[in-house]
């Protein structure tokens, strides 16, 4: 790869990565957390899961429930069934039947307990899990914040490219050159590298699957042309077990029991569990179930199947086997269990939290070089400052997670059950400690310090969250180990892995480290910045007024100026070269040459365009363009011009040695012309602005 190549490569890489780097931080921390949503909740109760079988709920029972309270007649019910919670969550339409009350034409989203059939809403049963995993595409801004993630995602693929391309030839050199003993910044640039390919594979489907999830707009709405504008039919191919039935009329029928059609659905294939259903026009006379699952990840990678029933005969109207391929079905499944590791369970999950950990130390090594590559003494004051400030907000937005993230497990730990609306309750605990903590840091001004600090609070503060659990809940781990409740212990021995690799790396880290970094070597003093300005503007206006004397030379003229203004002496030789070699006609020479018609040959024409025409339009292109070919353009004909110009002095001695006025002009134009080659060259060879 050439140089130039090479470097329109690296600052694509720099400058898309930096861009993006704290919205990717963000996403990575909170995302690996988000891997282990449905443990966090479970931990966040604190109550034992009963591991039920999704087929052997008692739906009749929690739908009756539901009936009672919020009138389902007419409504479209949809039942994500999870995996082991004991919690279900039910979204319903609001009633299709005109003749509904108020009340049944209220939407709702609930969450149902599979034992005692308790209903929460979503504000209620709110937990941190479902908040780090919202805030890992920045659902907190509401449309806003599902698109910034995706254009990050879309970014973070361009850096990923345009990264293996800058590094590729130092990938394996790097890899075994890493030594933590070296300067800091060859540290962070060996393991910048060297992580970043291992965690590369990892890294590219996060960045393809995160734009596909976030910027699937840009892909329904060729498809939305390709169907005639028709979205109905759209979703109905992408989603078919989502399709809408039009409400005819209430039945007279008994419900029928859902219970046997999940049961039914279940044994019809061999290890197929449920994971969602759906209920049509609820006690309508066309109501229908549809009942969908997979198999067993050790049967088959991909393997949607679902039956769709007719309530109240109980005929199978659709079915879609588990073993049959469907291109669109199975390309968003394909998509949806590489993003969220919905497949080899709790090991494969914790690879993923490894590498998305690993992938946030790779983002802040990148912009730790930036930072490092920047604070030179060499350079401006209010550059260093910005460089400066950049690092310390960088710094304490990303590293502050660690702890604050810490405190918002012990805080929903303290707070479980206390308040209504947990979803505000978390809202607020999270980003206002966020914010305190960023401030502080901030105005600490010291990389080292947030450094440090970050990661000794988040080791205390994570062995806390075990010991509040056991207190609070009561589940210490051997009571979790006995009692076989192994989400709640996982979430345990997680903190407890977390803030023993927190406190290692604390005491890994020691001031002789923080002596190599720049912010050490060229420090900057925060007590006296206005003197240093003020030290720094004296400086800048020696050099103006350095600058400004050159330019008040009487000798000094413009490079350009004095360029256009050889080209006109050039043109003006031409000129005089013509009027002089008339002379002789006022001395009564022949104006006939030997075979002339009367009329200009072509000849004539072509070395006067030349020669005079392009001299003329060098001259004015000067005026205007400065571009690195065009100085390229001039010189090469600024050379030829004063090659012929000098043969053509060399001629007129030889053979016309008395004409002595036309000599001495064409020994002027020689003059200009070598004069004209020097400045163009001088030209040439200046940095363009």
């Amino acid at each position: 790869m050439s140089k130039r190549n090479y470097n329109v490569f690296f600052n694509m890489h720099t400058v898309s990565g930096i861009v993006i780097s704290v919205a990717l931080y963000i996403i990575f921390f909170a995302g690996a957390f988000a891997l282990l949503k449905d443990e966090i909740t479970a931990w966040e109760d604190g109550k034992p899961i009963h591991h039920i079988e999704r087929k052997d709920i008692d739906f009749d029972r929690i739908l009756e429930a539901l009936d009672n309270n919020h009138e389902l007649t007419g409504r479209d019910l949809q039942l994500n069934l999870g995996e082991e919670s004991d919690k279900i969550s039910i979204s319903m339409s609001p009633s299709k039947d005109t003749l509904a009350t108020e009340k049944a034409k209220q939407g709702h989203f609930l969450y149902a307990d599979i034992n005692t059939v308790d209903t929460k809403t979503y504000p209620e049963q709110y937990s941190l899990g479902e908040f780090l995993y919202r805030l890992h595409f920045f659902a907190q801004l509401p449309t806003l914040g599902m698109y910034l993630s995706g254009f990050v995602a879309l970014f973070f693929l361009f850096a990923l490219v345009t990264g293996v391309v800058v590094h590729w030839k130092k990938i394996i050199p790097n890899f075994y050159a890493f030594d933590p003993r070296k300067t800091l910044k060859r540290v962070w640039t060996d393991a910048h590298t060297a992580l970043g390919i291992i965690g590369l594979p990892f890294q590219f489907i996060f960045a393809v699957t995160g734009a596909y999830f976030c910027l699937s707009i840009l892909v329904l709405i060729p498809a939305n042309t390709l169907y005639n504008n028709n979205q109905d039919k759209l979703m109905e191919d992408l989603r078919p077990e989502r399709k809408n039935y039009e409400w005819i009329t209430t039945s007279q029928k008994e419900i029928p029991s859902f219970n046997e059609f999940a049961k039914k659905t279940a044994t019809h294939w061999d290890n197929f569990h449920l994971t969602r259903a759906y209920i049509k026009n609820y006690g309508g006379t066309n109501m229908k179930y549809i009942i969908a699952g997979e198999l067993e990840d050790s049967e088959r990678f991909i393997s949607i199947g679902r039956i769709v029933f007719d309530a109240h005969t109980g005929n199978i109207l659709k079915k879609k086997s588990p073993y049959e391929g469907v291109y669109t079905e199975d390309v968003q499944r394909v998509i949806g269990r590489l993003h969220f590791a919905d497949f080899g369970g709790i090991p494969l999950r914790m690879i993923y939290f490894i590498l998305a950990l690993v992938t946030c130390f790779v983002i802040i090594t990148g912009v730790l070089i930036w930072i490092e590559a920047r604070n030179k003494k060499s350079m401006a004051i209010n550059q260093r400052l910005y460089t400066a400030k950049v690092g310390h907000i960088y710094l304490a937005i990303c590293l502050s997670m660690l702890p604050v993230t810490a405190l918002a497990f012990l805080f929903v730990k303290f707070s479980n059950d206390y308040f209504d609306d947990k979803q505000t309750a978390i809202y607020w605990f999270y980003f206002i400690t966020w914010l305190i903590a960023i401030l502080f840091f901030r105005f600490k001004r010291d990389n080292y310090f947030t450094n440090k600090y970050c990661l000794l609070s988040g080791a205390i503060l994570g062995y806390l969250v075990p010991v509040t659990n056991g207190f609070i809940s009561g589940n210490w781990f051997w009571v979790t180990i006995s009692q076989h409740q192994f989400d709640i212990l996982l979430i345990d021995a997680l903190w407890v892995i977390i803030a023993s690799f927190s406190l290692l790396f604390y005491f890994k880290i020691q001031p002789k480290n923080n002596m190599q970094s720049a912010f050490n070597k060229n420090p900057i003093d925060y007590k006296n910045i206005k003197a240093l300005k003020a030290e720094e503007a004296q400086v800048i206006e020696k050099k103006d007024t350095h600058l400004k004397v050159k330019n008040n030379d009487k000798n000094h003229l413009p490079m350009r100026t004095k360029i256009i203004t050889l080209w006109l002496l050039v043109i003006f030789g031409f000129v005089f070269h013509h009027i002089y070699g008339l002379a002789t006609v006022f001395f009564k020479e022949s104006v006939f040459i030997e075979g002339s018609t009367g009329e200009t040959p072509f000849w004539a024409h072509q070395w006067r365009i030349l020669m005079e025409g392009l001299a003329f339009l060098f001259a004015v292109l000067t005026v205007q363009v400065s571009k690195y070919w065009f100085r390229w353009a001039s010189f090469i004909w600024g050379i030829i011009v004063a090659l012929f110009n000098t043969y053509h002095v060399i001629e007129a001695i030889m053979h016309e040695a008395n004409n002595y006025s036309e000599i001495f002009i064409l020994l002027l134009m020689a003059m200009a012309s070598v004069f004209l080659v020097i400045n163009l060259n001088k030209w040439k060879n200046e940095a363009i602005a």
